[in-house]
């Protein structure tokens, strides 16, 4: 009790969006590592000629699902968690 855990779920492109982008190029998920998930997007900012490196945001949860992850995957991580929730008693 009293305990939160953090999921992430990035879903799998939908067919429109699969047409319109490549991939999710700024999304890359760590091997071995179900933890964490890294964003990256290029800095728009320019001084000149010279460009700055990408920027990076790094993230993390209690587990990350990528995309290619099933539902079956993600039920037997929460499964304890949903049983525990569906025998507490409620109080009046």
């Amino acid at each position: 009790q009293g305990n939160i855990r953090v999921f992430c779920r990035v879903r799998p492109l939908l067919p429109e969006e699969r047409e319109r982008q490549r991939g999710m190029p700024h999304l890359h998920f760590p091997p071995q590592d179900s933890h964490s998930l890294v964003l990256t997007r290029p800095d728009d900012s320019q001084v000149g000629r010279e460009r700055r490196a990408e920027l990076r945001y790094d993230f993390s949860f209690d587990r990350v699902f990528p995309p290619g992850a099933s539902q079956q995957e993600i039920f037997q991580e929460i499964q304890l968690l949903v049983q525990v929730c569906a025998h507490v008693p409620l109080e009046p």
